[in-house]
């Protein structure tokens, strides 16, 4: 087949209508090309950015968590300040709180403000922990103190003790000072014979009276003035010799007991040696036979004794 050059006129045009639209199909393809390259580029980008803010978020979570659990572990260890701490307790709590919100949304601006919170509540919590270091040497300080005024007072306690036992022991001195002595103490059983005179007699059936007879000492300790003397007289089957004029024994109290005695002599005693004639009887009964022993007491002691036996 020949061609014509009518042919090759009418293929000319056609040759440069595919020309250009093999150039559009490339470039379009190019544009295509190229879309498709910055699109993989942004996402590449939001990738990397989405990976950064994941790890500064999971960083700052970190930080806030470590934060918590030191805060917590200061608290249980320093339980006995907790009203003192109370008011910084709710702070930092708060302050915790907004932070952690921050996280949780994890944008850029709210993790770019959490951190800046963060490194604030670090420095809350110095402050807490400076609270508490002052507390715990006001406390050391006050326990020192405590220790050195139980200290003190037990050193004081101890010479109060010594000295209410100097005390004790010159009270007794002093008591005992205060207690008469009799000596020379004999006791005589008295008849009475027609002529009115009496003797001394040792036959129960004739005994009308007894008397004792003693000496009080010189003490210049006690009082000058009336003083008594009991009389205390049991008779042989122990029980104490009544006067026979009263249904009940006198009495009176030694040593927290109360002792019966026979009769009470009273005394003006001048703080010399004093003789003392003591007078006892059995009215509405006779003496029987048997010993009979005298008790003298003065300031509920005894201060002389004497027996006399009836026969």
């Amino acid at each position: 087949m020949e061609t014509t050059t009518t042919d090759i006129q009418d293929q000319g045009p056609r040759r440069g209508i595919v020309i250009i639209v093999i150039i559009i199909l490339l470039g379009t393809n190019l544009l295509l090309l190229w879309q498709f390259y910055d699109k993989k580029n942004g996402f590449d980008e939001a990738n990397k950015n989405l990976t950064i803010a994941n790890q500064d978020k999971a960083q700052l979570q970190t930080e806030l968590d470590a934060i918590k659990v030191e805060r917590e572990k200061l608290q249980t260890e320093n339980s006995q300040y907790k009203d003192q701490l109370s008011q910084a307790d709710s702070t930092v709590k708060l302050k915790e709180a907004q932070i952690q919100h921050l996280i949780s949304i994890g944008g850029p601006a709210q993790l770019a403000k959490a951190k800046t919170e963060i490194a604030k509540l670090k420095e809350m919590n110095q402050l807490y922990v400076l609270q508490v270091d002052s507390l715990n040497k006001v406390n050391t300080k006050l326990t020192s103190d405590v220790q050195n005024l139980n200290s003190d007072l037990t050193q004081q306690q101890n010479k109060n003790t010594d000295l209410s036992k100097q005390v004790s022991r010159l009270a007794d001195k002093v008591a005992a000072g205060s207690i008469l002595t009799a000596t020379n103490i004999i006791t005589e059983a008295l008849k009475f014979k027609s002529n009115g005179k009496e003797t001394a007699t040792n036959k129960a059936k004739q005994v009308g009276k007894m008397h004792t007879k003693f000496t009080l000492a010189q003490n210049r300790v006690i009082d000058s003035g009336p003083i008594d003397i009991y009389v205390r007289v049991t008779g042989p089957d122990g029980s104490v010799v009544g006067d026979g004029t009263s249904t009940t024994q006198p009495s009176f109290t030694a040593g927290g007991q109360t002792i019966t005695y026979t009769m009470k002599e009273t005394i003006d005693y001048q703080n010399k040696d004093t003789d003392v004639d003591a007078v006892w009887v059995k009215r509405g009964s006779q003496f029987t036979k048997g010993k009979y022993n005298v008790e003298l007491y003065h300031g509920g002691e005894v201060i002389g004794k004497s027996t006399i036996e009836l026969k």
